[in-house]
């Protein structure tokens, strides 16, 4: 009780500091706006004084010249400096959603890892009796998964969708079906989608932000989970193992399907 309090407690205070955010983003556009037009005008009249200049030289005195001139110069310091502050309120606008991005970024980190204290501490009470613990395995096997899923990204783990493969136990052989499934994508659809993932991946992100799949890259679209609980990947995106739809049961990543096939000669 008291911890759920201190959420609805910490999300009001964030909703507070927040709230401000739009005006402050607002105000600084505006002026970013201001500046560029004060800027623009202001090359206007450069390029219009400069070809009154080149218009009228020959009858122009030097003295007369050098004030144009000197008018010009003046306009493009006056253009710069604009420049120069607007740059400036940008990477200030920058820097306070990136703040506010990384402190909710940290503390939903801080909230994930307070929410996996929970799944361990009732295994632990449910091997109290043997019945008790015969039925909390099924309950901490599914609690479990939810973890994973909600460590991850939140996509859907290939026995997530359907029944197949749940309540299975991890005996006995599977078939080399039972270790890939789902529907693949053509060699050429393949290829277009994993350019389409590395397009998409190379958007910013945050340098905090875990990486996943083969590509090294962090979640974006559609992803599915190995299940092998020892994967060191464990997340892949659906383009880059080369499925169209997440698979039905427990799927295997390549690395993984390989050890269990090698396992299961033996």
């Amino acid at each position: 009780m008291d911890d759920d309090l201190d959420r609805i407690s910490y999300l009001g205070g964030y909703s507070d500091t927040i709230e401000a955010l739009p005006l402050e983003l607002h105000r600084n556009f505006t002026l970013i706006r201001q500046l560029d037009e004060g800027a623009q005008e202001l090359m206007n009249n450069v390029a219009k004084d400069t070809e009154t200049l080149m218009t009228e030289k020959t009858v122009l005195s030097p003295k007369e010249r050098q004030e144009r001139l000197s008018k010009i110069g003046h306009l493009l310091n006056e253009a710069l400096k604009r420049g120069e502050e607007k740059f400036a309120l940008a990477k200030s606008t920058y820097d306070t959603v990136d703040r506010h991005c990384t402190k909710l970024d940290t503390d939903l980190q801080k909230y994930e890892d307070e929410q996996l204290i929970g799944p361990t501490r009732k295994m632990g009470m449910a091997t109290i009796s043997s019945t008790a613990a015969q039925a909390g395995a099924t309950s901490v096997t599914s609690t479990d998964r939810t973890d994973k899923l909600e460590q991850g990204p939140k996509k859907r783990k290939g026995n997530q969708k359907g029944s197949t493969g749940r309540g299975r136990k991890k005996t006995g052989r599977m078939s080399e079906e039972e270790l890939q499934q789902g529907e693949y994508l053509s060699t050429e659809d393949s290829r277009q989608h994993a350019q389409a993932a590395i397009s998409l991946s190379n958007l910013p992100i945050d340098p905090n932000e875990p990486l996943y799949c083969y590509c090294q890259q962090v979640s974006f679209g559609e992803m599915v989970a190995c299940d092998n609980d020892e994967c060191e990947i464990e997340w892949f995106h659906l383009e880059c193992v080369g499925l169209r739809t997440p698979p039905k049961g427990k799927w295997y990543c390549k690395n993984c399907a390989e050890q269990l096939k090698i396992k299961q000669k033996k």
